[in-house]
């Protein structure tokens, strides 16, 4: 029993570093000995679709659309598209009120979630590349020009731009960019070496003639997007310098659902849309390595708790000398949760502290996968999606 609990315990702990650690640093090291550069060319201005599908968004559509109106991009070559997705606050009022400007609205009578709101804007889009976007991103000027430049490149299929999440003194906010710098180097890594398998939807190009749509149940679109074009053949990279704007979630429970959506969508794209089967073994290998370990963190880190835990207590027993061991990797990890959990009673009473929000956003993200992988397992995930109370 002890050699079979030491084996889960170990074979836990090196699921979590590599997926932390020892990936990160593969690619960081592939990408400076095997780097594949992107050919950029900063004169190419093809012509671009910006699509934006909304659902009750009135407190930010008009911020986003004065945005992207104001964006550094020939006019003559840019089209903008809201499709609102049945909102009733006023959404599609507010979209109207910019027709004058060139900005079309497409309206869904009934919800049918993002998917299909997204196959529709596909197919009044025009550009050679369409950007989707949310709602609430707000776009530096230049972005989208640094968005096109990649795909002079003719290998690149989709480029995904930088998410910053705007400074505030809250418990989200700070960890939350904290992470997002984390996950922008291992994108401009894996983007050097091939193609990056994280995308996310505040900034999402794609060439247009590589889309396939996709069924109207898909929870992820963009990131199922992206399989769809790698599996054509094209690159999926990151450029770091175009960069959007976000606000965090006002509390970790509403992070907390966010990103229990996002991580039940990753296992049905995966698994169940049989993304996992990549058409290249290095592919494959990256898919492993940063879109399947690290949903199942929450897994590895309940085995090596309760591993730790029974080992602790049959060296006791026994009177074997590991027993110090055994005590120390329990209470190490029982410390790292106590202080999670000060940082949860921090933010229901109005505080935040930056030693606790580091370990409480860890904890709250993995408990939402967890989350994620039973609503997966028992098929319970909406295609509709509830928006995010910001800061």
């Amino acid at each position: 029993m002890i050699a079979i609990l030491s084996i889960l315990f170990w074979l836990s702990g090196a699921a979590l570093f590599w997926t932390y650690f020892g990936y990160p640093l593969l690619m960081a090291l592939r990408a400076k000995l095997a780097a594949r550069p992107i050919q950029r060319d900063e004169r190419y201005l093809p012509s671009l679709s910006l699509l934006i599908p909304a659902y009750n968004e009135a407190d930010v559509i008009r911020a986003k659309l004065e945005n992207a109106l104001s964006l550094d991009y020939p006019s003559d070559r840019l089209q903008i598209i809201v499709v609102d997705d049945g909102s009733t606050d006023g959404t599609a009022e507010i979209v109207r009120e910019f027709a004058g400007r060139g900005v079309t609205l497409l309206q869904q009578a009934q919800r049918g979630g993002k998917m299909a709101g997204v196959n529709r804007g596909f197919e009044a889009a025009t550009g050679e590349l369409v950007v989707l976007s949310d709602a609430s991103p707000i776009y530096e000027p230049n972005a989208l020009r640094l968005l096109a430049r990649n795909f002079a490149d003719p290998s690149v299929g989709v480029v995904v731009g930088a998410l910053r999440v705007w400074d505030a003194e809250n418990a989200v906010a700070k960890p939350a960019g904290l992470y997002w710098r984390y996950e922008s180097a291992l994108r401009r890594w894996e983007s050097l070496t091939g193609s990056t398998v994280a995308v996310h939807g505040n900034m999402f190009a794609v060439r247009r003639a590589l889309y396939r749509p996709l069924r109207r149940h898909t929870i992820n679109d963009e990131f199922s997007i992206a399989m769809e074009v790698m599996r054509q053949g094209y690159r999926v990279v990151y450029e770091p310098q175009a960069i959007s704007y976000d606000m965090a979630s006002a509390t970790m429970q509403d992070e907390l659902k966010r990103r229990a959506r996002i991580n039940a969508g990753r296992f049905q794209a995966l698994f169940s849309a049989g993304y996992l089967k990549a058409p290249t073994p290095d592919l494959t290998f990256r898919l492993i390595s940063h879109k399947l370990l690290r949903p199942l963190t929450p897994v590895f880190m309940l085995i090596a708790f309760i591993a730790s835990f029974a080992l602790m207590v049959l060296s006791a027993l026994s009177s074997d000398s590991a027993f110090w061991f055994w005590l120390l990797a329990f209470f190490a990890q029982d410390a790292f949760y106590m202080l999670a959990f000060a940082g949860y009673l921090a933010e229901r009473n109005g505080r935040s502290h930056k030693l606790l929000s580091v370990p409480y956003f860890f904890v709250s993200s993995n408990l939402a996968a967890l989350v994620g992988l039973w609503r997966w397992l028992r098929n319970r995930q909406s295609v509709t999606w509830q928006k995010r109370t910001n800061l």
